[in-house]
């Protein structure tokens, strides 16, 4: 009890300075509610400028090597990414019939005809490749090969059956069945560019609609550009309906718990201005609207509510304590219970803000720009919301009007302290055994945590059923793929008509196709090649550079050339392996296996000559599976650094070591969840982990806060751990019911991911309640303090 002293003259220090504030505040009521209004107006505004960005560049930012990379391939070759896929399939037959494919050339043309398509390839209009006679080729599109004779005819079977095995074309345009072909549609614009692609592509869409049913013919949008837009629009449907209905659920629950409309207003204003401001920031600032700040708009509600409850119980239980209950709530009784709440958690607060705060600023040591903003505005969203409490809910509550209200005069609330006290009782009584269940719950829980796998995918970013995700899965199994691994060929003059570098890459994209995962290459080998088999009937790289040359010169008026090879001086060439999707990790092992095999066939080249594998999914899944160890990474530091506030503050390092325990169990409740669910740990899940920490510590401090504030009265170990159970533990119970359900409305989402942070969440809420109510007093009550002698060991 040495301590206590000391104890008692710093709570009395903090409480001036925040009784100081409120009187302040209180005094000039109009003047800072004024003021206020103007600041959050002023930045609220900024959110009018908001943009959203996807893009490959928002996970990187400017320095990183494979992005430049990939830039000065797009530099060169054009955006990889903008390619809109058709998927045409029929249930009956196949596509191969005179009728059906002029369906399919005629929608080949339509969408040729539209300004902002760079071009479309499609099986009508690829050539063929055929020899006509010695040194010549017949490069005429399919469409004009098409026999006259009807389908049952020899010759036309023979030229159905010549057509599938065609290597060009199968399966990347048609499918070795023939019942599915895709048309790539590019884009003349970026597909990271969102904002410019959704109106272009809801016109093709529209286009679509025309032809879909006409000569049996199904057609569904796929690709990387689909995916991105349909995913924006999406976010916004999904958040039109998931905000309203958290912030429905948070005000009936309020009514409930507290049954006063100051109390309601109090904590919609928590919910709603820490965000509004946020965003308004954001806009000003330039940063746009991504895949993981979007979930501020669910986040930062519920966890800026938390303290605001806090204040709002203060607040009940100081002017119990003026007036009796029942009794008018006068303006003198207002003021004092606010300065008094003010006073009494303002210090409890800052810590909860600091803390938590730290948390999302532990974010900012990750190598992704995309996450170190996150944390940065999120922390920025905690400043806010404690500023909120500080100055804008005294505000509110000095307008509270009627009586003072009564402890425990619900039903409900008597019950609830019944329960808290049975709660603390057991923690005090039984410490030892709520210990030994913790350790158990908390070895089951790191061995399921084993099993998680960081991993990411383009196909699982929309609900499942969704059509573009059912398109894509279509393109994967039977077509060629909506992933492109791209590889950047440069050499000197002429490089590119060397049979020796041919057959290099040759040799790399047969053994490529080898591989279950990869779907089609093509390239200037693969396209040469070809040409070589329809004059000879051989498949091969001609054996010398003229007959090369030769080729080319055949094949000149061909659109695929221009495509994959710089004709102008033939230094540089593209090669695309088209893959399905398999996942990131998946897709980066493919990667790395298939850059260890090209590295091995330009041994045999001139070192002039290099080949370096590119690509905005190369890229991209790099940069998303980064993000995802980079939260679980920061997590570890935001725990540290938690605990060094923590003990820097209570200067107590025997409670700062008890405090790890609580606020650590969530997470590895939640990790183990995650584990024995088999969900996979991307970005946006991975957030529920640093929020959780926060708020986990959140309720810590208060409950912590309260102990040694009845300790700083006299009270016994006993005494005052229950009335910190009783008092600070309603407000616990209250927070993490309202932080739970919000998470849990995140399940309304069309996305898997926000499902799975939903659930998650919701979890990790309700465990660190429990772990605060349970595992927290026992701490304290076996190791809070030193072994207690004489009168005080009552």
């Amino acid at each position: 009890m040495a301590g206590l002293p000391l104890l008692r003259g710093c709570l009395h220090a903090s409480s001036l300075v925040f009784d100081r504030l409120a009187r302040t505040v209180l005094s000039h009521r109009l003047a800072w509610a004024l003021a206020l209004f103007v600041a959050f107006a002023a930045t609220s505004y900024g959110g009018v400028s908001l943009e959203a960005d996807f893009s490959v560049q928002a996970f990187f930012g400017a320095g990183d090597a494979e992005l430049e990379r990939l830039e000065s391939f797009k530099d060169y070759w054009g955006h990889d990414d903008s390619v809109f896929l058709v998927v045409a399939t029929v249930d009956e037959g196949d596509l191969l019939t005179p009728d059906r494919l002029r369906t399919l050339d005629e929608l080949t043309l339509l969408l040729d005809q539209h300004p902002d398509v760079a071009s479309v390839a499609s099986l009508t209009q690829a050539p063929r490749i055929l020899g006509d006679g010695p040194g010549m080729l017949d490069l005429r599109p399919v469409i004009e090969t098409v026999p006259d004779e009807p389908p049952d005819h020899p010759s036309y079977r023979s030229w159905r059956d010549d057509l599938l095995q065609h290597p060009v074309h199968v399966p990347f345009l048609l499918s070795e069945d023939g019942q599915a072909a895709s048309l790539a549609v590019e884009l003349a614009i970026g597909g990271d560019d969102i904002q410019a692609i959704r109106a272009p592509i809801a016109t093709l869409r529209e286009h679509l609609g025309s032809f879909q049913g006409r000569d049996g013919i199904h057609l569904v949008t796929a690709g990387i550009p689909a995916v991105r837009s349909d995913f924006f629009d999406v976010i916004f449907e999904d958040q039109l309906v998931m905000f309203p209905v958290i912030l429905v659920v948070l005000t009936i629950l309020m009514l409930l718990l507290f049954r006063r409309a100051h109390a309601l207003f109090a904590c919609g204003a928590a919910a709603l201005v820490p965000p509004a401001m946020v965003f308004g920031v954001m806009g000003m600032a330039g940063e746009p609207l991504g895949i993981l700040n979007q979930s501020y708009i669910t986040l930062l509600p519920v966890i800026a509510v938390a303290d605001a409850i806090h204040l709002v119980s203060r607040f009940h239980e100081e002017a119990r304590r003026l007036a009796p209950p029942g009794m008018p709530l006068t303006a003198e009784v207002r003021s004092q219970a606010i300065r008094r709440a003010i006073s009494r958690i303002g210090v409890a607060c800052f810590l909860t803000s600091t803390t938590t705060g730290i948390g999302f600023l532990s974010l900012y040591v990750a190598r992704m720009p995309v996450l170190r903003n996150f944390g940065l505005y999120a922390a920025l969203g905690i400043v806010l919301a404690y500023a909120t409490v500080l100055l804008i809910i005294p505000l509110v509550l000095s307008c509270a009007r009627g009586a003072v209200p009564e402890a425990g005069r619900a039903t409900a609330y008597t019950r609830a302290d019944r329960l808290l006290l049975g709660c603390a009782d057991i923690a005090i009584h039984q410490p030892r055994r709520v210990l030994a269940v913790t350790a158990l719950v908390l070895v089951f829980c790191i061995s399921m945590g084993f099993r998680v796998e960081v991993d990411n995918t383009l196909t699982g970013m929309l609900r499942p059923g969704h059509e573009t995700t059912e398109a894509n899965r279509a393109a994967d199994r039977h077509l060629g793929g909506i992933l492109g691994l791209e590889v950047d060929i440069q050499g000197p003059e002429g490089a590119l008509k060397e049979p020796q570098l041919l057959r290099a890459l040759l040799d790399m994209s047969d053994r490529a196709l080898e591989r279950p995962e990869v779907r089609s290459v093509t390239g200037p080998q693969t396209f040469i090649a070809s040409l070589q088999q329809a004059v000879t009937g051989t498949r091969e790289i001609p054996d010398t550079r003229a007959q090369v040359a030769q080729l080319l010169i055949l094949a000149e008026s061909s659109p695929l050339l221009a495509e994959m090879l710089d004709v102008s001086d033939f230094s540089r060439a593209r090669m695309v392996l088209r893959t399905r999707d398999d996942g990131g990790n998946a897709f980066l092992r493919l990667a790395e296996a298939l850059r260890d095999d090209l590295d091995q066939a330009m041994q045999a080249v001139p070192k002039d000559t290099t080949a370096r594998v590119t690509g905005t999914p190369w890229v991209a899944y790099r940069g998303i599976n980064n993000v995802t160890i980079d939260l679980r990474d920061s997590l570890l530091i935001a725990f540290v650094a938690v605990t060094l506030i923590i003990l820097l503050l209570l200067r107590d390092l025997r409670m700062a070591l008890i405090c790890l325990i609580p606020n650590g169990l969530p997470l590895v409740v939640g990790y183990g969840l995650m584990g024995a669910m088999g969900w996979i740990l991307d970005p946006t899940p991975a957030v529920v982990f640093t929020v959780a920490l926060g708020i986990a510590v959140d309720d810590t401090i208060h409950l912590v806060s309260r102990y040694r504030e009845e300790r700083s009265k006299g009270q016994t170990l006993q005494e005052a751990l229950r009335c910190s159970v009783l008092h600070s533990g309603r407000a616990v119970v209250i927070t993490s019911i309202l932080l739970s359900t919000g998470f849990a409305a995140n399940c309304l989402s069309s996305f898997p991911s926000m499902v799975i942070l939903g659930m998650l969440g919701a979890v990790v809420i309700l465990v660190a309640m429990l772990s605060d109510l349970f595992v927290l007093p026992a701490l304290i009550r076996l190791f809070g303090e030193a072994k207690p002698t004489g009168a005080s060991s009552s």
